[in-house]
């Protein structure tokens, strides 16, 4: 299922080029968009050298509008990955300038390197060569003005060294991830060929097969040799079954599908044949159904053959009334087991597909906290809380209609994002051991505006991802508290959006079970308290007492993720 059929490759080679182009039109708008944004960043942290880098990027951003025209243009055509890379280089020279100017070896702008690392990586459907490659150039372009400018010392060569780790790190992910991906993409373009040529086959049969019936049954009723006749000779298992249960004739297929030797052949009845635990379903929704209308049409249940196979088939019924009120039925069924075997196995690389998008996610969330060494599986342990309270949620009246099945499994993807914003906060803010000032916290509010900015942004141009919509509201708003004194805007009550109140909580329950550099982990107990405290203050009401309803789950997922246990 990795490899492609030749007749196949240059339908995949096309699929794959119209996926790059859009993906290319994304990647290129969101460039365009996030690069002059994070000026905010030099504003705030390198005003010194904000008037320059705001050149830099402004430059930038229009070479990367002649990329879009070039990509919509003909002689960008069949070249998406080569206008790709130009703008993956124009943007890895444009970062490692600012790094060059605000220190090279000892510069905390190195995380947007890793961050158009990663942006390339997930979103183009680069193959694993094509990372390797895209990866070693912007390691070249990241690493060599600083070699060449720069003045080492020993401490800024040890800060060096760990960007270096950190940037070849995400690299080899970013390389496993785009071989996975491809892989999962070659795997549903085999099933889709596969389902569509059985889908040809049985498109034919169930557009003539029908009408074929009809046709020689009128002109043979009158006699049952036609009838066998008919039956012996058509391609689907044909039966006719009187209102007793009893089959009176069936066609050869019939037989040598359900493995019946001649001696089995005389008294059968149909419901034998039945699989168990469907016999019920046939009668009410079937033979019931028959006695009112004329006929049933895609019925799908299951035979089992004298064997104990298990065939899954789909039916086509006619009701044939007869004198004193009693009816036959006229039934063409037929054998969809394999259809039934490719559905499943298409749903399942879909989920692979899926499972491969959360893990990518996961990693990109992780950038806003890969340099802080205590928050360990706060990512795992967020989304796990928020999923069971939306669960819990649910099953409240006022929310039974609102979190659906497809809420609460974009709340367990979308929770991981909430702090995405704090690779744009200084590391001497982000990692300060102490108090921040008055000063430093308000820079440090900012994380949640550059969060919700750049989901915002990236949701504009990425149709369809349900997930992105509740990820912007709970980056921008997980700091805002009931009683309106939180930021940044200050929301209050039912302002504030229900998958931030549910985030909120489950993000200052981990940090009160969690460890840091500045405190010791609380108990669950003085943690619960706490939240109970801040009930109608902090923490919506509601929310609360979802949260004390599943207590134990929660201590369950901290063991499970790493807290100690008290």
């Amino acid at each position: 299922m990795n490899t492609i059929k030749k007749q196949h490759l240059k339908k995949f080679a096309k699929e794959t080029e119209k996926l790059f182009h859009n993906r290319v039109y994304a990647i290129l708008w969101i460039g365009i968009i996030l690069i002059p944004v994070f000026a905010i960043l030099d504003f705030v942290v390198v005003r010194e050298h904000f008037q320059l880098f705001l050149i830099y990027r402004v430059l930038c951003s229009l070479c990367f509008m002649i990329l879009l025209l070039l990509n919509h243009h003909k002689i960008g055509r069949g070249h998406p990955f080569e206008i790709a890379i130009t703008g993956f280089i124009l943007a890895g020279l444009t970062i490692s300038m600012m790094i060059v100017k605000t220190g090279g070896y000892s510069s905390f702008y190195y995380a947007g390197i890793v961050l158009v690392l990663v942006t390339y990586s997930t979103i183009l459907p680069l193959s694993a060569s094509q990372a390797r490659i895209s990866g070693m150039i912007l390691f070249i372009v990241f690493t060599m003005p600083i070699l060449l400018v720069g003045t080492p010392v020993f401490d800024t060569l040890i800060m060096f060294f760990s960007n270096c780790f950190f940037f070849l790190s995400f690299w080899v992910i970013s390389i496993v991830q785009c071989h996975e991906e491809t892989k999962a993409r070659i795997r549903e373009f085999n099933l889709r060929m596969e389902l569509d040529s059985h889908a040809e086959k049985l498109s034919f049969y169930a557009n003539h097969l029908e009408d074929e019936v009809d046709k020689r049954a009128k002109e043979l009723e009158k006699s049952e040799i036609r009838y066998r006749e008919l039956y012996e000779n058509i391609v689907d298992i044909v039966i006719l079954v009187d209102d007793n249960d009893e089959i009176l004739i069936a066609n050869p297929l019939f037989y040598t599908t359900l493995n019946i030797s001649g001696s089995n052949m005389q008294n059968l009845m149909f419901k034998q044949w039945i699989h168990p635990n469907d016999v019920l379903l046939v009668e009410k929704r079937m033979l019931a159904k028959l006695a009112d209308v004329d006929t049933v049409k895609n019925f799908q249940f299951r035979l089992v053959t004298n064997q104990g196979k298990v065939l899954d088939v789909e039916c086509n019924a006619k009701s044939i009334k007869k004198e004193n009120n009693r009816s036959e039925f006229q039934m063409v069924i037929r054998d969809i087991t394999d259809r039934k075997r490719l559905e499943k196995d298409l749903i399942n690389s879909i989920k692979d597909v899926q499972h491969a998008r959360s893990g990518t996610i996961l990693g990109l969330a992780k950038l806003a906290e890969y340099r802080d060494e205590d928050t360990g599986s706060h990512l795992e342990r967020i989304r796990e809380y928020s999923r069971v309270i939306a669960v819990e949620l649910s099953k409240q009246t006022e929310y039974k209609d609102y979190i659906t099945k497809r809420y609460i499994d974009d709340i367990y993807l979308s929770a991981i994002l909430h702090d995405i914003g704090k690779v744009g906060i200084p590391d001497a803010i982000l990692l300060k051991k102490g108090k921040l000032t008055y000063e430093e916290f308000e820079i440090m509010k900012q994380h949640t505006i550059y969060g919700g900015d750049a989901i915002s942004a990236i949701e504009k141009h990425v149709g369809g991802q349900s997930f992105l919509s509740l990820g912007k509201e709970i980056a921008y708003y997980h700091h805002e508290k009931w009683d309106g004194s939180g930021y940044p805007k200050g929301l209050q009550g039912e302002a504030i959006p229900l998958s931030t109140r549910i985030v909120a909580l489950a993000d200052v329950y981990d940090a009160l079970t969690s460890k840091r550099s500045y405190k010791d982990a609380f108990s669950h107990e003085k943690s619960a308290e706490i939240i109970v405290n801040t009930k109608g203050t902090h923490f919506a009401p509601e929310v609360v007492d979802a949260f004390l309803s599943v207590e134990p789950i929660f201590k369950i997922i901290r063991e499970k993720h790493g807290c100690p246990r008290f």
